[in-house]
């Protein structure tokens, strides 16, 4: 049934992690939340690893999104087309010449790339003050949450950063670390409370799975969940691959109770609105699809490894084409079945 929006105060979009692979199946659920008219209606939007570089651009971007009337044409001008050229270069690595040249440490180098594709300096207080932005991030000193937003007022059991100083990238860079791919980010606890100790936070996924703690105030909530499969691995050699694995193993793990109290909350309508997963298939929802979405092309995209390493353009758009679709299944399943059906994928031509 359609949802008045009277009866909803506050609409939280939440993005959640998994690499490049998160990224772009994000970014499809955006480009869908634009084309049926709800973007627009979104009071805050939350993310943690993955979820919060698109999560970031958004609130970056929304200023010439709204001067475009959150047209699909500009949100893929505004976010698809950085994102994409993101994903087309490795980020957690020195493996192209320019990171081999680059004089400082590896947080630097990936802070540089993501403020040259995405950020531009752009920090907090340069934000417009809605819809508002929280990036989760996980202190790894004491176990806490840690969120950075454009607002400033405290949180239940988290370290919250206010400052309007504070730079977007290294918010996002904070969000997205994962030792030893990506070292924790040292950040002066002086910047908060005066203590001159360093905090060294990591990936906001370890705290907040599914990106959810900071939007709980809102009644209604978009979830996109970027997580991947949990494949079989027959072979894990190397110290590297150990520790990934290990991370992903935890990652999974995290995942399931706030997922199933989200799930929860949406049966006993202590929240409305709705929830996709990569991991999904289009059988998991009520809703019709004109769209073909094979579930062995589905299940190929969910398999993909949590990493930040260039995607060849067919991996990319079919990522974002089933964001896109997922999305638009679980909108009309949950939250407005009255949305009109799409005509065709963002990529057409590619499909799932």
């Amino acid at each position: 049934m359609s949802i008045p929006e009277s009866d909803h105060p506050g609409i939280a979009l939440c993005l959640s992690g998994g690499g490049y692979r998160a990224v772009l199946f994000n970014a499809g659920a955006v480009l869908r939340l634009a084309e049926a008219g709800l973007l627009v209606r979104a009071t805050r939007v939350c993310g943690v690893s993955g979820g919060a570089i698109v999560a970031a651009l958004v609130s970056v971007q929304w200023s010439r999104l709204s001067a475009d009337g959150f047209a699909p044409a500009a949100v893929r001008r505004e976010i698809l087309g950085p994102l994409r050229a993101l994903a087309s270069r490795t980020l957690n690595g020195r493996s192209v010449v320019g990171g081999l040249l680059f004089p400082r440490s590896l947080s630097e180098w990936i802070s540089h790339n993501l403020d040259r594709e995405l950020y531009r300096g752009v920090r907090f207080g340069d934000l417009p003050l809605g819809p508002r932005l929280s990036i989760g991030a996980s202190q790894l000193n004491s176990g806490s949450r840690l969120v950075f937003g454009n607002e400033v007022r405290s949180r239940a059991g988290a370290i919250s950063i206010g400052d309007p100083s504070y730079p977007v990238t290294d918010a996002v860079c904070a969000s997205i670390a994962m030792p030893p791919a990506f070292p924790a980010l040292r950040v002066s606890g002086s910047a908060i409370d005066g203590d001159s100790h360093a905090m060294q936070l990591a990936d906001g996924m370890l705290c907040d799975p599914l990106a959810l703690a900071d939007a709980q105030g809102c009644r209604t909530l978009w979830v996109s969940d970027g997580g991947g499969a949990l494949v079989d691995q027959t072979s894990i050699d190397g110290r590297s691959e150990q520790a990934a694995r290990a991370i992903e193993v935890l990652q999974h793990s995290l995942s399931v109770a706030p997922r199933k109290g989200l799930l929860s909350a949406f049966r006993e309508g202590r929240h409305a609105g709705a929830y996709w997963s990569l991991r999904a298939a289009t059988a998991d929802y009520p809703a019709d699809t004109c769209l073909v979405c094979p579930p062995a092309r589905a299940a190929e995209l969910a398999a993909l490894p949590t990493l930040f390493t260039a995607m060849p353009d067919e991996l990319q758009e079919r990522l974002i084409n089933w964001g896109y679709a997922i999305c638009d299944i679980a909108l009309r399943s949950w939250y407005d079945e009255a949305l009109p059906h799409p005509a065709e994928f963002p990529y057409r031509d590619r499909g799932l």
